[in-house]
């Protein structure tokens, strides 16, 4: 009885169409582990295998835009930390205020103004 590698149990359960990300991410799953890449990535193991299993039911766009940053060389160009890795930008966004550091708080007011690299929902002008 064999057992199916990463890339081949990806294949079958995206069939022929299998994103170059999701290819990207079989790939170093593969050859580093569930554990290390979801470390890597900012995500729990559980994300990745539903991931290149094609089950999983949160963001997938957002897992890609951290994969293709991450793993694939993506930037944006920020306008306050300039040309940034697209996980980069995403992990910006989630980071809270904080008055006592001056490039967070310009980072903070950037994302909530307009960004196009945004993925905040509700957007405040504050």
């Amino acid at each position: 009885m064999s057992t199916l590698s990463m890339r081949e149990k990806t294949a079958v359960a995206w069939g022929a169409a299998v994103p170059d990300w999701v290819s990207e991410l079989a790939e170093m799953a593969e050859l580093q582990g569930l554990n290390a890449c979801a470390a890597r990535l900012g995500y729990s193991p559980a994300v990745i295998s539903q991931t290149l299993g094609n089950k999983y039911r949160g963001d997938m766009t957002k897992v890609e835009d951290k994969v293709r940053g991450a793993l694939m060389g993506a930037t944006v160009r920020c306008p306050v930390l300039g040309e940034i890795g697209r996980d980069t930008c995403l992990n910006w966004q989630g980071k809270p205020r904080a008055v006592t550091n001056a490039i967070r708080t310009q980072v903070y007011h950037a994302c909530r103004k307009n960004c196009p690299h945004s993925r905040l929902k509700g957007k405040p002008s504050c």
